[in-house]
């Protein structure tokens, strides 16, 4: 790599880092910044709101609810009636099962018997 490009690497990754610290000093909020300037006569109509949304949500809390209206007749066969549960059991699972000798009869693969290989085997 020459010089050159090893000096404009260089300053690129110095300038991406600068302008990663700065963007998470902005993000956590460590650079100063010019506090907004509230005036007290702006603070007491936000205390006055709030004490009267408080008093308004306690009024609220102490009041009693609106009566609900009054539930539809229900019909007499409605009356909830036990459900019959009944089980089937499943047809039972047949399997049969092969020795132990069994799994090596069937070896078709005619390695080592020294017949004809059917089965595409690389004898040349």
């Amino acid at each position: 790599m020459n010089r050159i490009h090893v000096t404009v690497v260089g300053a690129l990754l110095g300038l991406s880092a600068m302008l990663g610290i700065a963007a998470a000093t902005d993000t956590v909020g460590l650079r100063a910044s010019a506090q907004p300037s509230v005036s007290s006569a702006e603070l007491a109509a936000r205390a006055k709101r709030v004490a009267k949304a408080e008093r308004a949500l306690e009024k609220a809390r102490r009041a009693k609810p609106p009566a609900l209206p009054a539930a539809p007749a229900s019909r007499a066969s409605s009356a909830p009636s036990t459900q019959r549960v009944v089980f089937q059991r499943s047809a039972p699972v047949v399997s049969s099962s092969h020795g132990a000798d069994d799994d090596f009869e069937d070896d078709h693969s005619g390695h080592g018997d020294g017949g004809d290989d059917d089965h595409g085997g690389d004898d040349d």
